[in-house]
């Protein structure tokens, strides 16, 4: 079986739907900013998942003030946003990982705002 056969069978869109139920949801892509910045999800902060590692909980915290908010994380796969999850939940953190962007049939926000 290959790596990402192992991945949590978990479709983005209807993971968007429920965010966009809970309020204050934060979303966040943890893809590059390059991947970000060619198309994303409308709304979505992007902090590059290498930023999740245990040198930077300073950096973290300062942008993710309230450990109380429901946060939700993509990738390309579901795989980085599922490290990146497990280690905000390492944090005293709520994060749920919704999967990955390559499923996502939504509107695409683009790196300067515009929504297609």
């Amino acid at each position: 079986m290959g790596y990402y056969e192992d991945l949590p069978d978990i479709d983005i869109n209807e993971e968007l739907e429920y965010a966009a139920r809970v309020p204050g949801a934060v979303i966040i892509d943890v893809r590059t900013p390059e991947e970000y910045r060619e198309g994303h999800v409308p709304g979505a902060l992007n902090i590059e998942d290498i930023k999740f590692a245990r040198t930077n909980r300073e950096y973290i915290e300062s942008i993710l003030q309230d450990k109380d908010a429901r946060i939700f994380m993509y990738c390309y796969s579901g795989s980085r946003s599922g490290i990146a999850a497990s280690f905000l939940r390492q944090m005293g953190y709520r994060v749920d990982n919704i999967g990955g962007y390559e499923g996502y049939t939504g509107p695409v926000e683009t790196g300067d705002g515009t929504v297609i």
